[in-house]
């Protein structure tokens, strides 16, 4: 419901500014809701993983009400961590997004070479791994050495440019964390990075952003002196279009394949160990499983994670027939698990 609201909004384009706040209001409302349902799914799941000595009736009923139950807010929320708090580091191998690594990679070569301030905004639902992609960029660009340095800033629903400049700068150097005059921590900014080129990412940035882009925009061309390049994660296609350079420099995450999920699944279940050939019965109950994550990354690792290392094919059947993932796939929503993928 409130997504069908939200389509609709934003194609008449409203410029009425109550609308428009009202509006901002709504989205909001609608990601902490994603987030609180994702995590109610991943542990219903969990749990019935756990309780596979139940008969398979009573397990789908109580997943089916388990999906459509209305759950206070008030008994969630203390027991979920809505904080999302990303870094550098790559934790895990990621699979399927070499051609996305490839396209982004050639997006900030070219305009490095152009010395133009470029942002490359990665756009898509979550789950799809916007987070680990732009890692991955990172990586890559800093072993090819077309920048010296990287940059990480975490934004979530928090775009204050003085916290983001001042996160900036404590990553160049710790010592200057405290500092809280804006004017002083460009000017530092402007020292730690002079002479250097530098790739900066602003993970998962809100739609709050619209309105305070152009103030921080001019502070990051100043201080990148045409040696720095950004990415963007972002779930909103008004925050892609707010702050990428042109419309041929954003870049939208697509679906991965099933093959690609089954090998997710297939790693999260069965670990890195010596290689132990599957079953051919495992294999097939895997692949199918693999099918219920519809292409969400963060869906796969959930599922496959549920497993346990485990090569009893019960609990996987058991997957299998859950109608979790099923019960809330529908037109105006994906429900997968917390996305901090």
């Amino acid at each position: 419901m409130i997504r069908a609201v939200l389509q609709d909004t934003e194609e008449q384009q409203t410029t009425r500014e109550p609308v428009r706040l009202w509006l901002k209001k709504l989205q909001e409302a609608a990601y902490d809701a994603e987030d609180v349902f994702d995590e109610l799914a991943y542990e219903n799941l969990r749990w019935k993983v756990e309780m596979q000595d139940q008969s398979g009736r009573e397990i789908k009923n109580e997943a089916m009400g388990f999906g459509l139950q209305a759950v206070s807010r008030d008994r969630i929320m203390p027991l979920i961590n809505l904080d999302r708090v990303t870094d550098s580091v790559l934790d895990n191998p990621v699979v399927g997004r070499e051609a996305d690594v490839a396209k982004i990679v050639n997006l900030l070569s070219c305009s490095s070479d152009q010395q133009v301030f470029t942002i490359v905004p990665i756009v898509g639902m979550g789950g799809l791994g916007k987070t680990a992609l732009a890692k991955l960029v990172c990586e890559d660009v800093i072993a090819k050495r077309l920048y010296d340095l990287k940059i990480w800033v975490c934004v979530s629903d928090n775009f204050d440019d003085q916290r983001i400049l001042g996160d900036m700068l404590q990553t160049l150097n710790a010592n200057m964390g405290g500092l809280t005059n804006k004017d002083a921590i460009l000017q530092e900014l402007e020292k730690a990075l002079e002479g250097k080129k530098f790739i900066l990412v602003l993970d998962d940035v809100w739609n709050d952003v619209v309105t305070r882009w152009d103030d921080i925009k001019i502070r990051l061309e100043k201080i990148s002196n045409n040696n720095g390049n950004a990415i963007v994660t972002t779930r909103s296609e008004e925050v892609a279009s707010k702050v990428e350079t042109s419309t041929s420099y954003r870049h939208k995450l697509n679906l991965l394949s099933d093959d690609d999920c089954w090998s997710i699944v297939k790693e999260r279940a069965l670990g890195n160990g010596p290689l132990i050939p599957l079953d051919s019965n495992l294999e097939t109950i895997g692949k199918e499983i693999a099918k219920k994550c519809r292409g969400v990354p963060l869906a796969a690792k959930v599922l496959g994670g549920t497993m346990g290392f485990n090569r009893d094919k019960n609990p996987w059947l058991l997957i299998e027939k859950s109608e979790v993932l099923n019960a809330s796939h529908n037109k105006d929503n994906v429900v997968y698990t917390k996305t901090k993928f």
